[in-house]
């Protein structure tokens, strides 16, 4: 037998040993006797090990999957963190670089200044600056939008 006809037996009982055990059913019906008996049996090929690894993989995911599921059901499905509103009101002044309690002119004047200060179209030439004055001005507007809906304009 050639060797090259040999490396091609060896990797397909390998793939053969993997495609095995990753069928979720492979082991179903054993008992936990048996199981660990064709399990020793197979554990010395490359394949069942990938195959031990990827249900493990699968297996964790699935319990994070169902941990984040339970948390959310837990919050009765509304979104987990969410600051309460007197928290947003307060970043949103310290935004727009106000006291708490300013009035619309402040907050409209604040807002066109920091504008004018942080518009991306003044960093064009420069990525990076262009990117941090992007989310600036977005964090700006977010800011001014939420405390102009606020104070009722």
């Amino acid at each position: 037998m050639s060797l090259g006809k040999r490396l091609w037996d060896i990797a397909r009982s390998n793939i053969t040993d993997f495609r095995e055990a990753l069928k979720p059913d492979a082991l179903d019906g054993l008992s936990e006797q048996e199981r660990r008996t064709l399990e020793d049996e197979t554990s010395d090929t490359v394949g069942a090990k990938a195959g031990r690894k990827a249900r493990q993989f699968r297996d964790a995911a699935e319990e994070a999957w169902d941990k984040a599921y339970d948390a959310a059901q837990a919050r009765g499905g509304q979104p987990g963190g969410r600051p309460s509103p007197e928290a947003d009101r307060i970043r949103w002044y310290r935004t727009l670089e106000l006291e708490p309690g300013a009035d619309l002119p402040a907050v409209r004047k604040a807002y066109r200044r920091l504008l004018k200060q942080y518009h991306p179209d003044k960093f064009a030439k420069d990525p990076d600056k262009y990117k941090a004055a992007t989310e600036v001005t977005r964090n700006i507007t977010e800011a001014y939008d939420g405390l102009t809906t606020l104070l009722g304009a």
